[in-house]
């Protein structure tokens, strides 16, 4: 009667097993975002001058930093002629208010457009990372870089 009893039982807890759902996959991690510059493009040549930056940012939504609520409020910053290596990628903090160095070429935004003023005639490189709200670059960074000539 024992061996009836296990048996019976057996056979119950592998129906149990086999009747309950599989169990979901671990989540997909969400895509990185991606930036891209969409003008000028690389190798482009502009007028000197102002010359428009456009780009988009796909999978965050961007927060002025002013109104960052919470750390993963993102914003991207720009940098023309400026060598970004120092935040892309790094824990500092990219200099803002009168602390940063060069306001007209290091360049904090929420927006998707900008306009360098009195860009000289030249080859120029510009930078534009994905940043927290505390303006530390995400890690893995998230950036893009285009080479253009003004003229």
């Amino acid at each position: 009667m024992l061996l009836r009893v296990t048996g019976l039982l057996t056979v119950a807890v592998m129906i149990a097993a086999c009747a309950q759902p599989a169990a979901s996959p671990t989540p997909t991690v969400k895509p990185l975002a991606v930036i891209t510059i969409t003008s000028p493009k690389n190798g482009d040549t502009v007028p000197a001058g102002n010359v428009i930056v456009n780009w988009e940012v796909s999978d965050v939504t961007l927060v002025p930093a002013a109104s960052a609520q919470k750390p993963e409020d993102y914003h991207v910053h720009l940098a023309l002629d400026v060598d970004a290596t120092q935040w892309v990628g790094k824990d500092t903090v990219v200099p803002a208010g009168d602390a940063n160095p060069n306001p007209t070429r290091l360049i904090h935004s929420a927006a998707k457009t900008f306009t360098f003023a009195n860009v000289a005639a030249g080859e120029h490189t510009l930078v534009i990372w994905l940043s927290l709200a505390s303006h530390v670059s995400v890690k893995p960074p998230v950036s893009a870089t285009v080479k253009f000539t003004a003229r």
